[in-house]
């Protein structure tokens, strides 16, 4: 059946009721039923949206994605030099993590990992139909530029881009998943100095090599 979307609003309705069931159910046991049922619609209003519980997913997946991007893409087009951009992002990071936990929201995150960690398992088996590696490369390409602008200004060492970029945002996603789980433990103000002096560090040309 082919998905006939007709109203945007219905749509946001039902993966907002799909994150509430899942994360009340877990992602095997949430039936598109509940779903519907949370969402105030009939089961076969949820098909003419979406085909399956995979898409979905997807859907949720790309939910929490889109909402990201809505921070990082102000701080991607500003008026700022590359090391400054780092330096938001890495603000921005942390802070959406502490809003998360503060708001009570956090059930977001764990539905998300939930749903990553799913798309891993189907890629692995050779079924890959959430696309989540093409979705995270997509939003690699976003980053990308940051770190072109700094190597050819000559601010950030003469890496691969490419490479540069994975090694940047992958660790950072994974000291967003280690601060949800932790966070209790450590001082965000401390974090977020020390992440960007390891960082910062590690990309910055010498300034000796800068002519500065």
């Amino acid at each position: 059946m082919t998905p006939l979307p007709k109203d945007e609003e219905k749509r946001k309705r039902i993966i907002t009721a799909a994150i509430q069931v899942f994360a009340h159910d877990g992602l095997s046991n949430g039936k598109i039923a509940t779903i519907a049922e949370k969402a105030g619609i009939g089961k076969g209003t949820v098909y003419e949206y979406f085909n399956s519980k995979e898409d979905i997913f997807a859907a949720v997946f790309h939910n929490f994605f889109d909402q990201l991007m809505t921070g990082y893409l102000p701080l991607i087009e500003a008026p700022m030099d590359p090391k400054q951009k780092i330096e938001a992002i890495i603000d921005f990071i942390y802070d959406s993590m502490e809003q998360l936990l503060q708001s009570r929201q956090s059930q977001k995150w764990l539905i998300f990992m939930e749903i990553l960690l799913h798309g891993f398992r189907d890629s692995i088996r050779g079924s890959d139909k959430l696309v989540l590696g093409k979705a995270l490369r997509d939003i690699y390409d976003i980053f990308k530029p940051i770190i072109e602008e700094g190597i050819r200004s000559a601010n950030f060492r003469q890496l691969d881009p490419d490479y540069l970029t994975f090694i940047i945002f992958t660790t950072l996603d994974g000291l967003a998943l280690h601060y949800f789980m932790n966070h209790d433990y450590y001082d965000t103000e401390k974090l977020k100095e020390i992440t960007k002096e390891f960082f910062l560090r590690g990309i910055l040309q010498p300034i000796q090599e800068r002519g500065d």
